[in-house]
C-alpha cells in the first residue's frame, strides 16, 4: 500500500537553499540597519545593495552580483554638481580659482573617507574575505568610492532633489572647514586633488634646471598638465621647486587669471 497516497510530498529544502536564504534575510537587515543610519528610505533596495558591494565580493561569488563601480562613477559627477552650485550661490564673491581650491578639499578622499566614517559605511560593505582581512573596510579608497557609490544610488532611486538634501546634509561641515583652511592647505595636494577630479589624471612635475654651488643648489621645476606647461617654480629643494610651482598655478587660478 503507498502511504504517500493522495497526499504531496514536498522536497525538503537543501543545505545550499538554506544558506541562500540565510544570507539574503542577513543582506536584508544589514541594508535596512543602513538606510535608519543615512535617514534614506530607498524604494528600490537593490540599488543600495549594489552601491555597497565592492567588487572584491563579486570576485569571491563568481560574478552572479554588480559590484558598485558604475554608481561611483554616477555618484562622482553628482556629487560634483551639488558641491558646486552650492559654491557658486554661497560664495558669489570667490574667482573660479578658489572655488577649485575649496571644492578639491571637499570632495577629496580623505574629505569623502572621513563623512564615510561617521556614517558607519564600512561596517555595511559587502566585501570579500581577502579584501576585509587585509584592512580593506578601514581604507580611505574603498570608503570614499562607496560613499560616492550611494549618492549615484540616491540619485537613481529619489532624484536630484533628494540627493541634494542628502549630500549637502552630510558635507557642508567640509566645506566650511576647507573655506576657512584654504589657504593652509599643501599646494600641491590641492592642485593634485582637483586635477584628478576634473581630468582623471595628474600634474607632472620636471626639473629644468639648477644653479648655484652645492651647498646652495636651487632648482627649477616646470608644472606640465596633460602635456602643457603651466608654471615653473623655482626652490632649494626639488619638492619646495614643485611646492612653489603649483602655488604658483593656484593663484593665477584664485585671480581667475587663467581657467584650468
Amino acid at each position: 500500500m503507498n502511504l504517500y497516497a493522495g497526499t504531496s510530498m514536498r522536497r525538503r529544502p537543501s543545505t545550499h537553499d538554506q544558506d541562500i536564504r540565510r544570507n539574503k534575510r542577513a543582506r536584508d537587515r544589514r541594508i535596512e540597519r543602513f538606510q535608519n543610519t543615512l535617514h534614506v528610505k530607498f524604494k528600490n533596495k537593490s540599488l543600495l545593495v549594489r552601491a555597497l558591494t565592492h567588487r572584491s565580493y563579486v570576485n569571491e561569488h563568481g560574478g552572479r552580483v554588480p559590484d558598485n563601480e558604475r554608481l561611483e562613477y554616477l555618484g562622482d559627477s553628482v556629487l560634483a554638481l551639488v558641491v558646486n552650485e552650492y559654491l557658486f550661490k554661497y560664495f558669489e564673491e570667490y574667482q573660479e580659482g578658489r572655488l577649485a581650491k575649496i571644492k578639491a578639499a571637499v570632495v577629496s578622499e580623505t574629505s569623502l573617507a572621513a563623512i564615510a566614517r561617521r556614517l558607519g559605511i564600512g561596517d555595511y560593505i559587502f566585501m570579500g574575505r581577502g579584501e576585509e582581512q587585509t584592512g580593506g573596510r578601514s581604507r580611505s579608497s574603498i570608503l570614499a568610492n562607496t560613499l560616492e557609490a550611494v549618492i549615484g544610488a540616491i540619485y537613481l532611486d529619489a532624484g536630484l532633489k533628494a540627493c541634494k538634501k542628502f549630500v549637502l546634509g552630510i558635507i557642508k561641515d567640509e566645506i566650511s572647514a576647507a573655506n576657512a583652511g584654504t589657504g593652509l592647505r599643501d599646494p600641491k595636494t590641492t592642485l593634485q586633488e582637483y586635477v584628478q577630479k576634473k581630468y582623471r589624471d595628474c600634474p607632472v612635475y620636471e626639473v629644468i634646471g639648477e644653479r648655484g654651488p652645492d651647498h646652495r643648489k636651487e632648482f627649477i621645476v616646470r608644472l606640465m598638465i596633460k602635456g602643457r606647461e603651466f608654471a615653473v617654480g623655482e626652490g632649494p629643494s626639488k619638492r619646495k621647486a614643485e611646492s612653489n610651482a603649483a602655488e604658483a598655478l593656484l593663484k593665477r587660478m584664485e585671480k581667475g587669471e587663467i581657467d584650468l
